[in-house]
């Protein structure tokens, strides 16, 4: 059973005439687990939502996103809670996020939309992001 936090993006940058165009799609990301120095997502184009998962043995999980070839950490804290699934499947590892930060000057915020991760495909993160 997959368990993992869904991120979206609310960006926008200005183009050559000054006007703010909205997008809501990485043109190419690039996302590593820090901590496990796994590459996650690589190279990936047009992704409107990122699929990632969160540690079940800490509390905060990071990951390096590469995008507009510059990077960016984001942090997110956690608690995982074991959830009993069944005799046949076991636990799952669920995840309640408290918070959710990160360290590109681009970034205006990242707001928790659902601080429950589960098994449900669902959005929990919003980036926002300015360019």
């Amino acid at each position: 059973m997959d368990v993992a936090m869904v991120i979206s993006l609310q960006a926008d940058s200005l183009n050559a005439k000054g006007h703010a165009v909205k997008y809501t799609t990485w043109d190419s990301v690039t996302v590593e687990v820090i901590d496990k120095n796994e590459l996650f997502i690589d190279n990936r184009i047009g992704l409107s939502k990122l699929t990632l998962p969160l540690r079940p043995d800490t509390t905060i999980s990071s990951f390096l996103f590469t995008y507009h070839e510059q990077t960016d950490t984001l942090f997110v804290e956690h608690t995982p809670r074991q959830y009993f699934v069944s005799l046949a499947c076991g636990c799952a590892i669920y995840h309640t996020i408290t918070a959710a930060w990160s360290t590109d000057y681009r970034v205006d915020s990242v707001q928790i939309i659902n601080a429950n991760v589960e098994n449900a495909v669902q959005e929990n993160l919003r980036i926002h992001l300015h360019e």
